[in-house]
């Protein structure tokens, strides 16, 4: 049909948090889909018991390593709230991912390294073969980002501390929304973005006994430890770029609608 769109009226739905839903779902839209938002992430703000020692401590540290927007805006928060100015750092800035790295520079910290490509697991490695760091590190970080970073510097012999900064929870709006959604078969696909999106999915799924109503979609997922946990969850993963982005997942979505459609 002419002037038809790749994703044409195809339902896709959204598990991140709100404000990267909407990244997701304009692309999704612009490609023909209506995109079906369930945020089944948010973030709060989250009190370190050791939160005074950190700030006394801000200024001694050599680096400080971000893996993601939300730990570079939760951290800023704390800085506001202890009326420090990012302009008096003299720590270095290293981020995972150009996003991160744009988010930083969007807020007055200059990022002197940024990861090839876009896992914590990437970043290390490169971070200490190409700068060899010394002194101490810092990684201000969720309550569920895993330790790669941490562990990683500690082995190669670099003091490294983590600052647990802001906790993700699962928003109870969107459990009754999202039953509702899978037991009237509102969506054609799955998207996941985190292994944390996966787990509170099959939350509903399993709480409700639901199984069956999500048993032959397909997902798509970004990044191999996302796709692990949904795989491991039992949901069919179908899709998963090699470039850790939405834009590139959109673009396979689209890739395995049309060779689906070929095929039928």
């Amino acid at each position: 049909m002419d002037g038809e769109k790749p994703l044409d009226q195809l339902k896709v739905l959204i598990t991140r948090g709100r404000e990267g839903a909407k990244e997701l779902s304009s692309l999704i839209e612009g490609n023909g889909g209506v995109p079906v938002a369930v945020p089944l992430l948010d973030f709060k703000p989250y009190v370190d018991p050791r939160e005074a020692t950190f700030i006394a401590s801000i200024h001694n540290y050599q680096w400080i390593i971000f893996t993601s927007k939300n730990g570079v805006a939760f951290f800023l928060e704390k800085l506001k709230a202890y009326h420090i100015n990012v302009s008096s750092f003299s720590a270095k800035i290293a981020a995972v991912g150009t996003k991160t790295k744009k988010f930083c520079e969007m807020h007055g910290l200059s990022v002197t390294f940024v990861a090839d490509d876009f896992t914590g697991d990437d970043l290390v490695r490169q971070f200490i073969s190409e700068r060899n760091p010394s002194g101490n590190i810092l990684v201000p970080k969720g309550n569920l980002a895993r330790n790669v970073i941490a562990a990683e510097l500690k082995e190669a012999g670099v003091h490294c501390d983590e600052w647990i900064i802001y906790e993700t929870i699962f928003p109870q709006e969107s459990i009754e929304k999202l039953k509702e959604i899978i037991e009237t078969g509102g969506v054609d696909i799955l998207t996941f973005t985190s292994s944390s999106t996966v787990r509170h999915f099959m939350k509903v799924v399993e709480g409700n006994d639901l199984y069956e109503k999500i048993s032959k979609l397909p997902a798509a997922c970004i990044g191999p430890l996302t796709k692990k946990t949904a795989e491991e969850c039992g949901l069919h993963v179908k899709i998963c770029p090699n470039t850790y982005t939405v834009d590139e997942m959109v673009t396979e979505i689209i890739q395995f609608v049309s060779a689906a459609g070929s095929q039928s």
